[in-house]
């Protein structure tokens, strides 16, 4: 049975939420921002058209009179983005580059406390001050995502450690086992796929995984299904939910309430939804993200086309959070054309992980342009009779969403797979051709 998740606290003050007049504080934040905007070297020329008193006079009108930015312009911008002399900030990170040249994200601490603020809004619902003891397996070094983790659990009092696995000579995995052993680690802070390989590094060590203490895990980094959610749960038996969603260069946009739903921090960005493929407005359940942040200090973002596409669900959320409900379906650009069918990595992580007994998958194209689903088997489910059944499943999930790929199984997926690359893009760590 899965432990029960703690009861959630009211929700935070103004501190930490939005409270009172949001529209009017909005506002105020987004004039803020575009005074702050017109000091950086690349944004000041598209702002020029507008006296200082427009600026600080501006309405969220004025937003669909100025271009978006997109990813490549940051990258040609570097620190050319910066609102601020790069001495003002405290820490310099960088993107992964995992599409290209790494782009630039100083932080000053405003910024800093800034995401902080964002993360505790729905932390302090799900984690227990003093009692809760973390890991986080995720990069330590240039990219922001471990030290914005760990400033918002110093915050709530909640003991951290970093132990990224993959760190030659530092971290490894029989340094991770004995850490969680030592401290009594309640609380995993990871990605999907490295979570499912530290599941399976302990079962490859005869260990119960489930055994451990671990009661929460808040995972993020990449795409994340309900099956996949669901699953997780049911393998380590604790509470599973999407810590956190953004991006190096935005920063946290949305968190995970205690019913396990995403909230945009609408009280710090600004959201446009538009069309992928044209960018235009859109009022369509699904459609790409665009943000301006409205609590960036060093580095303001106006009109960032995100490239995520984003569903916007319906209705308010029992936790009673009054900010927008969104499920987050992965990149725009993610998707492969197979025998004319369109297939994006959502519909195929909906297949996999609703199957139990798999830890993972790759599509692999062969030479004759046949395309393989290859699926991960769990060592507790490898005999012939569960074999059987898991390629029936997957055959016939397949076959209901017209998706023409053939089965292979597979009992030892590489390190370039899914499992240990949760902060690369789904093309490189799923796609597979010979």
């Amino acid at each position: 049975m899965i432990p029960a998740a703690p009861a959630p606290a009211p929700t935070p003050a103004l501190a930490d939420a939005p409270a009172g007049d949001l529209g009017a504080d909005r506002l105020r934040l987004l004039r803020t921002t575009l005074v702050q905007a017109a000091k950086s070297p690349y944004y000041a020329p598209l702002l020029s058209g507008f006296g200082p008193g427009e600026l600080a006079g501006a309405g969220f009108g004025i937003l669909r009179q100025l271009p978006f930015t997109d990813k490549e312009q940051l990258r040609e911008a570097g620190l050319r983005i910066l609102s601020v002399p790069l001495a003002e900030t405290v820490r310099y990170y960088e993107s992964s580059g995992t599409t290209g040249t790494p782009t630039p994200t100083p932080k000053t601490k405003k910024d800093i406390e800034a995401n902080t603020r964002g993360l505790l809004l729905n932390w302090r619902r799900i984690l227990r001050p003093r009692e809760d003891k973390a890991i986080l397996l995720v990069p330590s070094d240039i990219a922001p995502v471990a030290d914005a983790m760990v400033y918002g659990l110093e915050a709530m009092d909640v003991l951290s450690v970093r132990a990224f696995p993959f760190t030659r000579g530092v971290s490894g995995w029989d340094q991770v086992v004995r850490i969680c052993r030592q401290t009594g680690i309640t609380t995993v802070l990871t990605t999907p796929g490295l979570s499912l390989h530290f599941y399976a590094e302990l079962k490859n060590r005869g260990l119960d995984p489930t055994a451990f203490g671990i009661r929460t895990i808040l995972l993020l980094g990449e795409l994340l299904t309900e099956p996949m959610r669901a699953m997780l749960e049911r393998m380590w038996n604790a509470q599973v939910y999407i810590n956190s969603y953004g991006s190096s260069e935005t920063g946290t946009s949305a968190t995970s309430c205690p019913e396990k739903r995403m909230h945009l921090l609408e009280h710090m960005y600004h959201f446009e939804w538009v069309d992928p493929r044209t960018g235009d407005p859109t009022t369509a359940e699904t459609a790409e993200l665009v943000l301006t942040t409205l609590t960036a200090d060093a580095r303001p973002l106006l009109r960032y086309r995100t490239g995520d596409l984003v569903r916007r669900l319906p209705g308010g959320c029992a936790c009673g959070l009054g900010l927008p409900v969104v499920e987050v379906l992965g990149r725009a650009s993610d998707e492969l054309e197979i025998a004319g069918r369109v297939l994006r990595p959502y519909e195929v992580e909906e297949i996999v992980y609703a199957i139990p007994g798999l830890l993972g998958y790759c599509i692999r194209f062969e030479e004759d342009g046949r395309a393989l689903l290859c699926l991960e088997v769990e060592r507790d489910h490898q005999d012939e009779a569960r074999c059987r059944e898991i390629t029936r499943l997957a055959e016939e999930a397949l076959a209901a969403r017209n998706l023409p790929l053939d089965i292979e199984l597979s009992f030892d997926f590489n390190e370039l797979t899914k499992r240990g690359g949760g902060f690369k893009n789904w093309k490189l760590t799923h796609i597979v051709r010979n």
